[in-house]
């Protein structure tokens, strides 16, 4: 019996000491390798819980990130505090608060100042990249293509000075897809409210969302804190066009952000075709 039982306990020490190390090979495994650098499992994963998103999109992201500050490092850029200090005040000031108070702002929502500073050090970072990788580089925006962007999306332009809409909420997408489908169905869990907002009653966001919607026309569902969330636009009031020389600046500002997302994405696919990337472990 006490044979057995000794026998039982190296078993279950076994299995144990095979787990933990199983966990550790998680924890610690390098899942891929970019010229040189790894990025853990764990580094992935911690990534993923972040910014609550896949463990493939948090690669992805951490992929990008190694080889920025590889070209960051090889083009010796650099930012000093008073640059970051600059930085944050801006956005103080965008958002009508003094500096101290933003800092304030986030102590009290639990952001450690100093790893914030951090972040945005490394943000000015690669902002100072591309703007010296697409110096002189990037194509002019004319009077032609800001024209045809506005032809063929008059529907940005037009902005309504109410909105009578019905707001449906749930926590489950799909029952308010039944209803997107059917809208006379009657889905358990699903909250449902009447109101008729103007445009300084709601977010910029919404606003968009409203006034890209037809009449008689359900918006996409979107994500709202733990809900989903939809909207009918029974009917909108004083709608009114903007003409295209009130719309210019938008468009412009709008087309050279595409442009210059685009050439960003170009520019990583081709660090990201000239690196030694080693996948060791999928996450």
């Amino acid at each position: 019996m006490i044979k057995m039982t000794r026998m039982f306990l190296s078993t279950l020490m076994l299995v144990a000491i095979s787990l933990s190390t199983s966990q550790a090979g998680i924890v610690n495994g390098v899942s891929v390798i970019i010229n040189k650098e790894p990025i853990t499992l764990f580094e992935v994963y911690k990534y993923s819980q972040k910014l609550n998103i896949s463990k493939k999109e948090a690669l992805d992201i951490l992929v990008r990130q190694k080889l920025e500050d590889a070209e960051i490092k090889k083009e010796n850029i650099t930012v000093d505090s008073f640059e970051v200090d600059k930085y944050i005040e801006n956005i103080a000031t965008s958002n009508k608060m003094s500096k101290e108070d933003f800092l304030n702002m986030l102590k009290s929502k639990n952001i450690d100042v100093i790893e914030y500073k951090k972040d945005m050090t490394t943000k000015l970072k690669r902002e100072k990249l591309y703007q010296k990788a697409f110096a002189g580089k990037m194509q002019a925006i004319d009077e032609q293509d800001i024209a045809h962007f506005y032809n063929e999306n008059k529907e940005m332009f037009t902005q309504a000075s109410s909105f009578t809409i019905t707001t449906y909420t749930s926590p489950d997408e799909s029952a308010l897809e039944k209803i997107q489908q059917n809208p006379m169905a009657v889905v358990a869990g699903v909250e449902i409210r009447n109101a008729t907002v103007t445009p300084d009653k709601i977010d910029q966001s919404l606003q968009d969302l409203l006034n890209k919607t037809s009449s008689g026309s359900f918006t996409p569902i979107v994500k709202a804190s733990n809900n989903f969330m939809m909207f009918y636009v029974k009917e909108k009031g004083g709608v009114q066009t903007a003409s295209l020389d009130q719309a210019k600046n938008f468009i412009y500002n709008k087309l050279a952000r595409e442009k210059e997302q685009k050439s960003i994405e170009e520019y990583f696919e081709k660090l990201k075709s000239s690196a030694s990337i080693t996948v060791v472990r999928a996450p």
